[in-house]
């Protein structure tokens, strides 16, 4: 697919973004103006399946951001879901925790981290994720094992039985 090889194109770019992101004191929620109207235009095409445009403009509100962006980093790793790019989107997903300020922010992090990991077939990743991000905000005890489930779906409806050994099969 096209989409798949041009959305692989801009890792080199998470990498730099990465290294602008590695400030712990960004603050998630807080970037305004410009910023804030790129990261809601950048949501919208993620809903449409621009995965492509949606991944080009996180990066412009990071960008604006001053590119300490964690819910840009977050949004490139839904992009990277979206196109079917697990790899890519755990990568992302794991810079933007190592850069979020707070537990309740790092636990949806952690969440998301963990549906990547049950639709790739990594159970026991996937497990661990959702534990931690139980442990720092316990609200998510009840979304939880609907987001396994839906994850679990997902890999199922993609046609993708796992990998050898049938890992991913519940």
């Amino acid at each position: 697919m096209k989409t798949r090889c041009r959305i692989l194109s801009l890792l080199p770019f998470l990498g730099a973004l990465a290294f602008f992101c590695v400030d712990s004191t960004a603050q998630a929620g807080q970037i305004g103006g410009e910023a804030a109207g790129v990261l809601r235009k950048a949501e919208d095409l993620v809903r449409q399946g621009e995965y492509k445009q949606a991944a080009v403009e996180f990066e412009r509100a990071s960008a604006l951001a001053g590119g300490k962006c964690a819910e840009c980093l977050l949004g490139v790793a839904r992009a990277y879901r979206g196109a079917g790019q697990h790899d890519s989107a755990i990568q992302v997903t794991r810079m933007a925790i190592s850069i979020l300020p707070s537990p309740a922010e790092k636990a949806q992090a952690y969440n998301q981290l963990g549906s990547l990991l049950a639709e790739k077939g990594d159970l026991t990743g996937a497990k661990d994720a959702f534990n931690k991000a139980v442990e720092l905000d316990a609200s998510l005890a009840g979304q939880v094992p609907s987001n396994l489930a839906d994850a679990l779906l997902r890999r199922t409806s993609a046609g993708d039985g796992g990998p050898a050994g049938g890992a991913g099969a519940p």
